[in-house]
């Protein structure tokens, strides 16, 4: 009898045990979608102890236990997992679920993943930019819910961060409560997701293995999504559908001792071979330190701003980059399509540095020559305010520094229009350009 009874009790605290790992093993981050390509997907998440993690796609995603077609599981345990899932098809929706270990896949029609199109794809492609913004303010909730609000059931396909992503030092557990708690049920679990890091991911930091940034991320590195390969998730190029995206770096020195802003150096250099090689119709370059701003920041009394503006600009011009977008200034500031103004606000001449388009400063007809180049500082996402000396800029279209916001491009084949979607729920500037 008493043996039995220790046999029952033995056999009922493995039970336990196995249960309670299986409870202990929770996700505190995630899951969130890195370096989406158009026949791949990482998907990563937290767990607060070791296990193993299992990734699972489904083609029933209203069956919370619906049947797994296609999966992948690590092969130890982690805390910080990181799954890559390849044999996709270009331009399809995948629904997904990850599992810990003793656990099982429940799906959701929130949680999928969606691939690249084609390259050169002309289909109608939607980009929200959002700068500065992981701040834990009033205004970061009212950008978001505006945006939420103005998207409504067409959510950005790509999603573009302008640095300054998680205030004040870019900590990790800054990304988890200004970034991670904030996005991960509209955009984080279902959006692919290509940042770029700021002053404050960095911490007053130039080199790339301290940044919580660059453990959180898994950006491309060997061309998987598009572009040359950089080498480096510093910086890198993405090709969706007929659109190039370039995320530069305007923190960390190179290993040559360069930064971007000198305008030499290995990032300089990739970025001209990434452009060269581009065939691309659209392209967007974006990253963190504006060469034109009068906000809370001065790009006539700012060294790496000012240089930005003398060595960068020029190559942008050179190979008809059509919008510059960074953040950095908390205000939003929009100039007109330029070529040559590489001085100060005060030189600005709308006769020598405005390019003539054939309709408004709002309406761009673009032939092959390109149209010049359209700045935008985007940098009130989650900051906002501030104003120097000249403000607004000479060759700004338009300011506002009272009012948060983030940008939409909407692109289909040689169509762009964009919308600045203030914090009030209004958009407040807008523009298209028509390539022919």
């Amino acid at each position: 009898m008493k043996k039995n009874i220790l046999k029952i009790i033995f056999i009922g605290l493995i039970l336990m045990s196995q249960n309670s790992w299986s409870q202990v093993a929770q996700i505190t981050r995630g899951p969130y979608l890195q370096s989406i390509t158009q026949t791949s997907a990482v998907v990563r998440w937290r767990t607060d102890v070791p296990t193993i993690g299992e990734i699972g796609l489904t083609k029933f995603p209203k069956k919370r236990k619906a049947g797994v077609y296609l999966g992948a599981k690590e092969k130890s345990i982690t805390t910080e997992h990181e799954i890559l899932i390849n044999n996709l098809k270009p331009n399809t929706k995948y629904f997904y679920s990850v599992k810990n270990e003793n656990q099982e896949f429940l799906f959701n029609e929130n949680q999928f993943i969606k691939t690249i199109p084609k390259k050169g794809s002309t289909q109608p492609i939607r980009i929200w930019a959002l700068g500065d913004f992981g701040a834990g303010t009033e205004n970061q909730k009212l950008v978001t819910k505006s945006l939420l609000n103005f998207v409504a059931d067409q959510k950005p396909d790509a999603w573009i961060w302008l640095g300054d992503n998680a205030y004040d030092k870019g900590k990790d557990e800054e990304y988890q409560k200004n970034v991670f708690d904030v996005y991960q049920k509209d955009f984080l679990q279902n959006t692919a997701l290509y940042p770029s890091p700021g002053n404050h991911d960095y911490a007053g930091k130039h080199d790339s293995s301290l940044p919580p940034y660059f453990q959180i991320f898994t950006l491309p590195t060997q061309g998987e999504a598009g572009g040359v390969p950089s080498g480096t998730e510093s910086y890198y190029s993405v090709d969706y559908g007929n659109v190039h995206l370039i995320s530069l770096n305007t923190e960390e020195k190179s290993a040559d001792g360069t930064f971007l802003y000198d305008g030499k150096g290995a990032q300089v250099d990739w970025l001209i071979k990434d452009l060269e090689a581009n065939k691309l119709p659209w392209v967007i370059v974006y990253f963190h330190k504006p060469p034109y701003t009068k906000g809370s920041h001065d790009s006539d009394n700012e060294e790496d701003l000012m240089l930005m503006r003398e060595h960068v600009t020029p190559i942008f011009e050179k190979y008809k980059v059509d919008i510059v977008i960074a953040g950095h200034s908390h205000v939003y500031e929009r100039t007109y399509a330029m070529k040559n103004h590489t001085g100060l606000n005060k030189s600005f001449d709308p006769a020598k540095h405005i390019v003539e388009s054939k309709e408004a400063s709002n309406k761009y007809v673009v032939d092959k020559d390109g149209q010049g180049v359209i700045y935008v500082v985007c940098g009130s996402g989650g900051k906002v305010g501030g104003q120097k000396a000249e403000y607004p800029l000479k060759s700004s279209v338009y300011s506002n520094n009272k009012e948060g916001g983030s940008m939409i491009f909407d692109i289909k084949d040689k169509y762009l229009k964009a919308k600045w979607i203030a914090s009030n729920g209004e958009v407040m500037d807008q523009f298209s350009i028509q390539k022919k």
